[in-house]
């Protein structure tokens, strides 16, 4: 990879060289201006110029590969060889034994006597008593209200009213001509004559009245009375007491014996190991590359010719920019 970033630096410096000498032909051609540029004659040559080109090229170049290998070791293995051995103990046993003693005790014993006790009873009688009460009665009672009423009647009055006859002047037309003359005549009608009276009226009612009034009762009473009864009575009296009893100790008794121990011992103890380790290994294999090369290239450019060489013309003054009048 940097061999190829070389090669890819030295085509671009090439291609800006290339690029110049086209701009300083260019510029040689067009002249700076001066009196002596332009009447100068020009010919056409053939110039031989690098190009750049890019071009496949086949390369060698070492590359690292990874190959497992398997290989062999000698590691040391500790392993655990059992040993056994017989081992003499000693130890105590407790052994039960039975032994027998006298043993005094102390004992309750009951005595029955007969006792005279005297209780309490309540005795039930019975008592009249005299008590007093309220009794509610219904009672008839004279009352009076005022009552009004309308004692009025009917009359018969006259009145006097006018009456239409034929005729008469002033009197309205009626059908088939002629006039009604009016006449007083007499009514009669009913007229009804008010009359209110007011007058007090009797009446009962009945009304509850509360009295109190005595009434005897019945009750029941409770009288202690005092009785005598024979009871039995059981008293304990201590008694001392004696008895053989067997009872079991424990006695300690050595005793042997033999029992194997197992022990582990470490040995050590070598042994070949198989193991696969990565190793890596330089190969060569052919890359195509892109390479930069300067290739010559044939053109034609047109170039001035000189008769003399002219060394700051007085007619371009020196300004030395165009190379050809100014040398």
């Amino acid at each position: 990879m940097k061999r190829s970033f070389v090669s890819a630096r030295a085509g671009f410096a090439s291609i800006a060289a290339a690029m110049l000498v086209f701009a300083t032909v260019d510029r040689a051609e067009a002249g700076c201006g001066c009196a002596a540029c332009v009447s100068q004659s020009y010919q056409t040559v053939q110039k031989t110029v690098m190009v750049p080109q890019m071009v496949r090229q086949t390369r060698t170049v070492n590359s690292t590969v990874c190959q497992a290998e398997t290989r062999e070791r000698t590691v040391t293995v500790h392993r655990q060889v059992p040993e056994t051995r017989q081992v003499t103990d000693n130890y105590t046993v407790m052994v039960p034994q039975q032994k027998s003693r006298t043993q005094t005790y102390t004992v309750s014993k009951p005595v029955w006597s007969e006792v005279e006790q005297t209780y309490t009873i309540c005795v039930p009688s019975q008592e009249t008593r005299t008590g007093t009460r309220t009794v509610c009665r219904p009672v008839q009672v004279q009352e009076t209200r005022t009552v009004t009423k309308n004692l009025g009647h009917w009359e018969d009055v006259a009145a006097a009213g006018p009456v239409a006859q034929k005729g008469a002047i002033g009197a309205p037309a009626q059908k088939g001509g002629g006039n009604v003359v009016a006449q007083k005549s007499t009514l009669t009608h009913r007229v009804w004559r008010s009359n209110i009276v007011t007058e007090q009226v009797p009446y009962t009612v009945t009304r509850n009245e509360y009295v109190q009034e005595q009434f005897d009762y019945n009750v029941t009473v409770y009288k202690p009375e005092l009785r005598t009864r024979m009871v039995r009575v059981c008293k304990y009296v201590q008694e001392t007491q004696s008895r053989d009893v067997t009872y079991t100790v424990m006695v300690p008794q050595p005793k042997t014996r033999t029992r194997n121990v197992t022990t582990y011992k470490t040995v050590a103890e070598e042994r070949k190991q198989t193991y696969t380790v990565i190793v890596p290994h330089t190969v060569q294999r052919e890359v195509t590359v892109m390479v930069c090369q300067m290739v010559p290239k044939t053109v034609t450019c047109r170039v001035p010719v000189y008769s003399a060489p002219i060394h700051y013309a007085p007619a371009c003054g020196g300004c030395g920019r165009c190379r050809r009048c100014c040398r």
